[in-house]
């Protein structure tokens, strides 16, 4: 059965929320820069960008108005491009256009943003002028605790990544953008791709239990670190059994947190690719069409390619390769702060980290004796997927020891 995402298109919109009074300004955004096209060189080569791998999110260094260095999220989930006020965002002149407001997860208040213009935004030697972005003093919003927790500038969303092809390869740290569109190779999963309110969607098959599977259209969402979303209400209004066992996470929007459920369901299938034992995030929501979304943590374990010109997506498995979920074993989040520490965003009741003291607002200055600035959040990642003896010190000279371990049924087999 195919369904056809309805308010999730507008309620992802940026990965954001879009408030009401700002409904018509959003849409004005985008498509801002509908009519706006790519210059490239005289020989349209690949662009080949080096990737910045922030946890599971890509990024890329891109050029603006022909002087300065931004660091850009690829976010196939934001409508249109942004600018956000960093240091280096607060540095590049802007125009200020209509009004926007802007919300995401959470409950706080919309943060007011507005229409700005670059005079030109580079990728790799292509050239875009005139750009129309959404400036976003995002460093003030409920989405940091911190202000210094800001260390990407902007977002590069679906109004510049249509004029490409893009292909992800994180293994070797290299985003490639495309003139022209990408083959096909033997074993590759290929799908079509639908587009609405500039949000790409696909096919899948969606596996809940041993008797239960759906077919449905689910968001690709390369800004979303997760490998799965989707409604918790599709399964309770459906009478579907999910796995038993569930663990509380939290996730962070402009308007601060929002705490929900995560299982581990036995498969999802795109066409001939299965993939087993993926973790997924159940979102509170009253539409059971909203939240269905695959993300980079799922997307990253194979090279993948979205192709804007003939509207296709292509998963190609890395050879020898078996997918993976990794799991929070601590029950802690962290963020990199700018000096190169950490943050602790979230921690979960019962889990080791809580009750080892940690507590929301501590700066990580070392982990196992290694200073935190040394650790990438990619590596904090993996170490805190695997069992064993920890240690955190934080930036008060406090010490907390705990010992991460598997949980029946969700990050390990019953």
């Amino acid at each position: 059965m195919k369904h056809q995402i309805k308010m999730a298109t507008v309620l992802l919109l940026l990965g954001l929320f879009i408030s009401g009074c700002s409904v018509v300004n959003s849409l004005r955004m985008m498509y801002a820069n509908k009519d706006i096209q790519a210059i490239w060189p005289n020989q349209k080569a690949d662009q080949i960008l080096p990737a910045i791998y922030i946890g599971e999110k890509p990024y890329v260094r891109l050029l603006v108005n022909d002087s300065t260095e931004l660091l850009f999220l690829i976010d196939t989930g934001a409508s249109f491009t942004m600018v956000f006020d960093t240091q280096k965002g607060k540095g590049v002149k802007k125009e200020k256009g209509f009004e926007l407001e802007i919300a995401g997860w959470g409950e706080g208040e919309d943060t007011r943003a507005y229409q700005s213009e670059l005079a030109s935004l580079h990728v790799g030697e292509v050239k875009f002028e005139n750009v129309k972005v959404a400036y976003i003093p995002i460093s003030s919003s409920s989405y940091y605790l911190r202000v210094d927790e800001a260390i990407f500038d902007g977002v590069l969303g679906h109004d510049l990544l249509r004029h490409f092809a893009w292909t992800f390869d994180k293994q070797k740290a290299q985003i490639t953008a495309s003139a022209d569109s990408q083959s096909v190779r033997a074993g590759d999963a290929v799908m079509p791709i639908s587009v609405s309110l500039n949000k790409l969607s696909i096919d899948a098959t969606v596996e809940f239990n041993q008797s239960t599977t759906l077919q449905r259209e689910v968001l690709i969402d390369t800004g979303s670190r997760h490998y799965f979303k989707m409604s918790a209400a599709f399964p309770t209004q459906n009478d579907i059994t999910l796995p038993n066992k569930r663990v509380m996470a939290a996730d962070f929007g402009m308007s601060g947190i929002t705490e929900h459920q995560r299982v581990t369901i036995p498969s999802i299938h795109f066409q001939n690719l299965q993939i087993k034992d993926v973790k997924t995030n159940l979102i509170p929501s009253d539409d059971e069409d909203d939240w269905w979304v695959i993300g980079s943590a799922l997307m990253n374990q194979f090279i993948t390619v979205v192709d804007y010109h003939n509207l296709q997506f292509i998963m190609r498995s890395y050879p020898k390769h078996v997918f993976a979920s990794r799991y929070n074993l601590a029950g802690m989040e962290l963020r990199k702060l700018q000096n190169g520490n950490f943050i602790v965003r979230y921690v979960t009741d019962g889990l080791p980290a809580k009750v080892s003291g940690l507590k929301v607002g501590d700066e990580v200055v070392s982990i196992n004796q290694s200073p935190a600035k040394q650790i990438s959040q990619q590596q904090w990642i993996a170490l805190n997927a695997k069992p064993g003896s920890h240690q955190i010190c934080v930036k008060n000279e406090s010490c907390f020891s705990y010992v991460g371990q598997h949980i029946l049924g969700y990050s390990s087999p019953r």
